[in-house]
Protein backbone atom coordinates (compact mmCIF):
# COMPACT_ATOMS: atom_id res chain seq x y z
CA UNK A 1 0.00 0.00 0.00
CA UNK A 2 1.40 3.39 -0.96
CA UNK A 3 1.84 6.26 1.44
CA UNK A 4 0.13 9.54 0.47
CA UNK A 5 2.65 11.99 -0.94
CA UNK A 6 5.15 9.24 -1.87
CA UNK A 7 5.35 8.34 -5.58
CA UNK A 8 3.82 4.91 -6.26
CA UNK A 9 5.96 1.99 -7.51
CA UNK A 10 6.63 2.08 -11.25
CA UNK A 11 5.25 -1.45 -11.70
CA UNK A 12 1.48 -1.73 -11.31
CA UNK A 13 -0.01 -4.62 -9.33
CA UNK A 14 -0.61 -7.59 -11.60
CA UNK A 15 -2.53 -9.53 -8.97
CA UNK A 16 -4.66 -8.44 -6.05
CA UNK A 17 -6.23 -10.49 -3.25
CA UNK A 18 -9.33 -9.47 -1.34
CA UNK A 19 -11.00 -11.60 1.36
CA UNK A 20 -12.98 -13.57 -1.25
CA UNK A 21 -11.46 -12.84 -4.64
CA UNK A 22 -8.39 -12.91 -6.83
CA UNK A 23 -8.09 -10.07 -9.34
CA UNK A 24 -5.32 -10.49 -11.89
CA UNK A 25 -4.08 -9.42 -15.27
CA UNK A 26 -5.53 -11.66 -17.98
CA UNK A 27 -3.61 -14.51 -19.62
CA UNK A 28 -4.30 -16.31 -22.96
CA UNK A 29 -6.13 -19.25 -21.39
CA UNK A 30 -8.56 -16.84 -19.73
CA UNK A 31 -10.31 -16.48 -23.08
CA UNK A 32 -12.08 -19.81 -22.44
CA UNK A 33 -13.03 -18.77 -18.90
CA UNK A 34 -14.27 -15.42 -20.18
CA UNK A 35 -16.46 -17.05 -22.83
CA UNK A 36 -18.02 -19.39 -20.25
CA UNK A 37 -18.76 -16.49 -17.88
CA UNK A 38 -20.39 -14.42 -20.63
CA UNK A 39 -22.27 -17.28 -22.32
CA UNK A 40 -23.73 -18.50 -19.03
CA UNK A 41 -25.09 -15.00 -18.28
CA UNK A 42 -27.31 -14.74 -21.36
CA UNK A 43 -29.24 -11.50 -21.74
CA UNK A 44 -27.77 -10.17 -18.47
CA UNK A 45 -24.55 -9.27 -20.33
CA UNK A 46 -25.82 -9.05 -23.91
CA UNK A 47 -26.23 -5.28 -23.74
CA UNK A 48 -22.81 -4.81 -22.12
CA UNK A 49 -21.17 -6.69 -24.98
CA UNK A 50 -23.45 -5.38 -27.72
CA UNK A 51 -20.39 -4.12 -29.61
CA UNK A 52 -19.04 -7.65 -30.11
CA UNK A 53 -19.62 -9.41 -33.42
CA UNK A 54 -22.41 -11.94 -33.11
CA UNK A 55 -24.00 -13.62 -30.13
CA UNK A 56 -22.88 -15.77 -28.49
CA UNK A 57 -19.47 -14.18 -28.84
CA UNK A 58 -17.01 -16.59 -30.51
CA UNK A 59 -13.91 -17.71 -28.65
CA UNK A 60 -11.70 -15.93 -31.20
CA UNK A 61 -13.27 -12.59 -30.24
CA UNK A 62 -12.75 -13.26 -26.53
CA UNK A 63 -9.12 -14.16 -27.29
CA UNK A 64 -8.64 -10.90 -29.21
CA UNK A 65 -10.15 -8.91 -26.31
CA UNK A 66 -7.91 -10.67 -23.77
CA UNK A 67 -4.87 -10.01 -25.97
CA UNK A 68 -5.76 -6.32 -26.30
CA UNK A 69 -6.40 -5.91 -22.57
CA UNK A 70 -3.13 -7.64 -21.71
CA UNK A 71 -1.23 -5.44 -24.15
CA UNK A 72 -2.71 -2.27 -22.67
CA UNK A 73 -1.89 -3.48 -19.17
CA UNK A 74 1.74 -4.27 -20.02
CA UNK A 75 2.13 -0.85 -21.68
CA UNK A 76 0.87 0.94 -18.53
CA UNK A 77 -2.29 2.08 -20.27
CA UNK A 78 -5.75 0.89 -19.17
CA UNK A 79 -5.59 -1.87 -16.55
CA UNK A 80 -8.19 -4.61 -16.80
CA UNK A 81 -8.36 -7.38 -14.21
CA UNK A 82 -10.12 -10.71 -14.43
CA UNK A 83 -11.95 -11.57 -11.22
CA UNK A 84 -11.75 -15.20 -10.07
CA UNK A 85 -12.80 -17.53 -7.27
CA UNK A 86 -9.59 -18.54 -5.44
CA UNK A 87 -10.74 -22.11 -4.83
CA UNK A 88 -12.04 -23.02 -8.29
CA UNK A 89 -10.45 -20.53 -10.67
CA UNK A 90 -13.92 -19.79 -12.06
CA UNK A 91 -14.11 -16.39 -13.71
CA UNK A 92 -16.70 -14.15 -12.08
CA UNK A 93 -16.23 -11.04 -14.21
CA UNK A 94 -13.84 -8.23 -14.91
CA UNK A 95 -13.03 -4.87 -13.45
CA UNK A 96 -10.39 -2.25 -14.06
CA UNK A 97 -9.16 1.30 -14.31
CA UNK A 98 -9.43 3.40 -17.47
CA UNK A 99 -7.28 6.44 -18.16
CA UNK A 100 -9.82 8.31 -20.27
CA UNK A 101 -11.03 10.15 -17.14
CA UNK A 102 -8.31 12.79 -17.58
CA UNK A 103 -5.28 14.02 -15.63
CA UNK A 104 -4.74 12.43 -12.22
CA UNK A 105 -8.04 10.59 -12.62
CA UNK A 106 -9.21 7.08 -13.44
CA UNK A 107 -12.55 5.61 -14.46
CA UNK A 108 -13.85 2.42 -12.86
CA UNK A 109 -15.42 -0.28 -15.02
CA UNK A 110 -16.73 -3.75 -14.23
CA UNK A 111 -19.04 -6.54 -15.27
CA UNK A 112 -20.21 -9.57 -13.30
CA UNK A 113 -21.63 -12.90 -14.42
CA UNK A 114 -25.32 -13.44 -13.75
CA UNK A 115 -25.07 -16.24 -11.18
CA UNK A 116 -22.70 -14.16 -9.02
CA UNK A 117 -25.17 -11.32 -8.50
CA UNK A 118 -26.55 -10.51 -5.06
CA UNK A 119 -23.50 -11.75 -3.13
CA UNK A 120 -21.63 -8.47 -2.69
CA UNK A 121 -18.97 -9.54 -5.18
CA UNK A 122 -19.41 -6.51 -7.44
CA UNK A 123 -18.98 -4.20 -4.47
CA UNK A 124 -15.89 -6.08 -3.28
CA UNK A 125 -14.11 -6.01 -6.63
CA UNK A 126 -15.07 -2.39 -7.27
CA UNK A 127 -13.85 -1.46 -3.79
CA UNK A 128 -10.50 -3.07 -4.65
CA UNK A 129 -10.24 -0.79 -7.67
CA UNK A 130 -11.22 2.30 -5.65
CA UNK A 131 -8.60 1.52 -3.02
CA UNK A 132 -5.98 0.82 -5.68
CA UNK A 133 -6.71 4.05 -7.55
CA UNK A 134 -6.45 6.29 -4.49
CA UNK A 135 -3.73 4.51 -2.49
CA UNK A 136 -1.56 2.97 -5.23
CA UNK A 137 -2.06 5.31 -8.19
CA UNK A 138 -2.77 8.30 -5.93
CA UNK A 139 -5.37 9.84 -8.22
CA UNK A 140 -7.31 12.98 -7.36
CA UNK A 141 -10.63 11.73 -8.76
CA UNK A 142 -12.44 8.58 -9.84
CA UNK A 143 -15.37 8.38 -12.24
CA UNK A 144 -18.14 5.85 -12.80
CA UNK A 145 -20.23 6.07 -15.96
CA UNK A 146 -23.34 3.99 -16.46
CA UNK A 147 -26.45 3.69 -18.57
CA UNK A 148 -29.45 5.56 -17.09
CA UNK A 149 -31.33 2.24 -17.00
CA UNK A 150 -28.52 0.44 -15.14
CA UNK A 151 -29.94 0.80 -11.64
CA UNK A 152 -27.52 -1.75 -10.14
CA UNK A 153 -24.43 0.21 -11.21
CA UNK A 154 -25.91 3.52 -10.09
CA UNK A 155 -26.80 2.07 -6.69
CA UNK A 156 -23.33 0.59 -6.26
CA UNK A 157 -21.65 3.89 -7.15
CA UNK A 158 -23.65 5.61 -4.43
CA UNK A 159 -22.92 2.78 -1.99
CA UNK A 160 -19.19 3.26 -2.58
CA UNK A 161 -19.47 6.95 -1.79
CA UNK A 162 -19.54 8.38 -5.31
CA UNK A 163 -21.55 11.55 -5.88
CA UNK A 164 -23.98 11.84 -8.77
CA UNK A 165 -22.82 14.74 -10.92
CA UNK A 166 -25.37 14.63 -13.68
CA UNK A 167 -26.68 13.10 -16.87
CA UNK A 168 -24.27 13.50 -19.76
CA UNK A 169 -26.18 13.81 -23.01
CA UNK A 170 -25.39 11.90 -26.19
CA UNK A 171 -22.00 10.62 -25.04
CA UNK A 172 -19.81 8.13 -26.84
CA UNK A 173 -16.70 7.22 -24.84
CA UNK A 174 -15.22 4.63 -27.19
CA UNK A 175 -15.55 3.73 -30.89
CA UNK A 176 -17.58 0.59 -30.10
CA UNK A 177 -20.02 2.39 -27.79
CA UNK A 178 -23.51 3.34 -28.87
CA UNK A 179 -24.29 7.05 -28.64
CA UNK A 180 -26.54 7.54 -25.63
CA UNK A 181 -26.95 9.47 -22.39
CA UNK A 182 -24.76 8.43 -19.46
CA UNK A 183 -24.99 8.99 -15.72
CA UNK A 184 -21.78 10.38 -14.23
CA UNK A 185 -20.65 9.69 -10.65
CA UNK A 186 -17.40 10.92 -9.09
CA UNK A 187 -15.35 10.34 -5.94
CA UNK A 188 -12.62 12.76 -4.87
CA UNK A 189 -9.41 11.97 -3.02
CA UNK A 190 -10.60 14.11 -0.10
CA UNK A 191 -13.74 11.94 0.14
CA UNK A 192 -12.04 8.56 -0.18
CA UNK A 193 -10.96 8.24 3.53
CA UNK A 194 -14.63 8.20 4.52
CA UNK A 195 -15.59 5.30 2.21
CA UNK A 196 -16.00 1.62 2.98
CA UNK A 197 -13.43 0.80 0.28
CA UNK A 198 -10.68 2.20 2.48
CA UNK A 199 -11.36 -0.56 5.03
CA UNK A 200 -11.05 -3.39 2.50
CA UNK A 201 -8.29 -5.90 3.22
CA UNK A 202 -6.21 -5.90 0.03
CA UNK A 203 -2.85 -7.37 -0.99
CA UNK A 204 -0.85 -6.37 -4.08
CA UNK A 205 1.61 -8.50 -6.08
CA UNK A 206 3.88 -7.46 -8.95
CA UNK A 207 4.58 -9.05 -12.35
CA UNK A 208 6.79 -11.72 -10.73
CA UNK A 209 4.32 -12.48 -7.97
CA UNK A 210 6.27 -10.59 -5.30
CA UNK A 211 4.25 -8.67 -2.69
CA UNK A 212 4.16 -4.92 -3.20
CA UNK A 213 4.40 -2.65 -0.16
Amino acid sequence: MSTPGVPPPTTPPYLLRTPRLILRCLAPDDAVRRKEAVDSSGVHLENFFSHASGWPIPLSTHAAIVRKQRGQFDLDQDRGYGVFEPETGRMLGETGLLKRAGLEALELFYWLRHDALGQGIATEMASAMVKTAFEFDQVKRMDVMCDPENERSAAMARRLGFTFEGRLRDRRLAPHHERKDLLCFTLLASEYPHTSARQLSLQYFDFLGHPLP
